[in-house]
């Protein structure tokens, strides 16, 4: 068997398998330094050291080659000895690995290189003061600005960022959003405050690309990477979506190629001529939220991300003003379309029908009966023959 079919039938084990060939078609088409670049903390390597060399021989049998960064938090001899003996093991294991010192300006040609020979690039923190933490976050920001990093992944030992008190991690933090009143309430541990400081400069002021960071555990890389949902807490700078009354104030055509790509197919001839009383866009065209005004209350014709930007949070961004321009609110799902079981979170009530699922929040109970009946009045947005509009 194929290594990497072997592997993304493990992968259909924490998710679906499309989910997984669709992240890997993704990943592949990056540049292969800028795939991902993984921290590692020293107690992960301490404690978790077989987790993080299967992950490493998982990626590497699907041709992608994280450059891996030591001693982060500490430098000195422990790096070393951590970045040989991850080195020794992964030779062992006949996967190629080089080490790459990380002091003064980063490796970048050298890292590079290895990473399009199919190399591991190993880059370990060896030199500088142990208390000198944020000087090497700004060589850790100068590196990803030059690989043009993807995805900058923390893996710690516990996992992604959790408040005190809370049974789960944050799923995602919109920097935009959340940062402020997080850091306000001190509602992270102080390791964890620590890093969220570093992680919005990061993006914010060191990388002008779009890069994403997350924080997990070695145990749920791969669920991190390969599946829509992700595990542990992802960080992004946060969605700029813009509210606009009609078509004319949207590039259509741009709109149109967003709806295809998330629904798999182009929309009806006549769906740019029904009405619509406000459009929800993201800047990057990546997704939308379209709302009809009715004396029902607003009624949600179309709510789209593209698969490219599925599992970055925009969806919750896009998600989170609707539902404060329209407190009462009420749409319909096919079934079978993917997002169906994640509108059953967002409602108050639905309705099963064998072609349609009828979704609402706080719509009156007496309104219920209207609300149903116009939704399943509505015309069919794409054409037949698929139904997960």
């Amino acid at each position: 068997m194929d290594p990497s079919d072997a592997i993304l039938r493990f992968l259909d084990s924490i998710g679906r398998r499309s989910e997984a060939e669709f992240y890997l078609s993704l990943f592949r088409a990056e540049s292969k330094e800028s795939f991902a670049t993984l921290v590692v903390e020293a107690a992960v390597l301490r404690q978790a050291f077989e987790a993080v060399l299967l992950d490493l021989r998982f990626l590497h049998g699907l041709g992608l080659f994280p450059v891996v960064v030591l001693g982060l938090y500490g430098p000195g001899p422990g790096s070393a000895e951590h970045a040989e003996r991850l080195w020794r093991r992964l030779e062992r294991e006949q996967v190629g690995a080089e080490i790459h010192p990380l002091g003064g300006r980063p490796p970048q040609a050298a890292i590079t290189a290895a990473a399009r020979a199919g190399r591991i690039p190993i880059t370990p923190f060896l030199e500088g003061p142990a208390g000198d933490v944020a000087a090497r976050f700004d060589a850790l920001g100068e590196l990803a600005a030059g690989l043009r990093t993807h995805k900058l992944i923390f893996l710690a030992r516990r996992g992604g960022l959790r408040p005190r008190g809370a049974e789960a991690d944050l799923p995602i933090i919109n920097l935009a959003t959340d940062y402020d009143s997080l850091i306000a309430t001190r509602a992270l541990p102080p390791k964890q405050l620590y890093l969220l400081a570093h992680a919005r400069a990061l993006l914010t002021e060191r990388v002008s690309h779009k890069m994403l960071i997350a924080v997990t555990s070695p145990l749920q890389l791969l669920r991190e990477l390969f599946t829509v949902k992700g595990a542990g807490t992802l960080i992004k700078r946060g969605a700029q979506v813009s509210r606009h009354k009609g078509y004319a104030e949207v590039d259509a055509g741009r709109l149109k190629a967003l709806f295809e790509s998330s629904f798999g197919r182009a929309p009806a001839r006549a769906f740019f001529e029904r009405d619509v009383s406000c459009i929800y866009l993201e800047e990057g065209y990546q997704g939308a939220a379209l709302v009809r005004t009715t004396p029902l209350g607003g009624y949600l014709t179309k709510f789209a991300v593209t698969r490219e930007a599925q599992g970055e949070g925009i969806g919750r961004d896009l998600w989170q003003l609707v539902v404060a321009d329209y407190p009462t609110l009420f749409w319909r799902a096919r079934p079978v379309n993917p997002i169906t079981p994640w509108y059953t979170q967002q409602c108050d009530g639905m309705g099963r029908f064998p072609d349609w699922h009828v979704f609402w929040r706080q719509l009156p109970p007496a309104r219920i009966p209207d609300a149903i009946a116009y939704a399943l009045a509505q015309p069919s947005d794409f054409p037949p023959p698929d139904k997960n509009d």
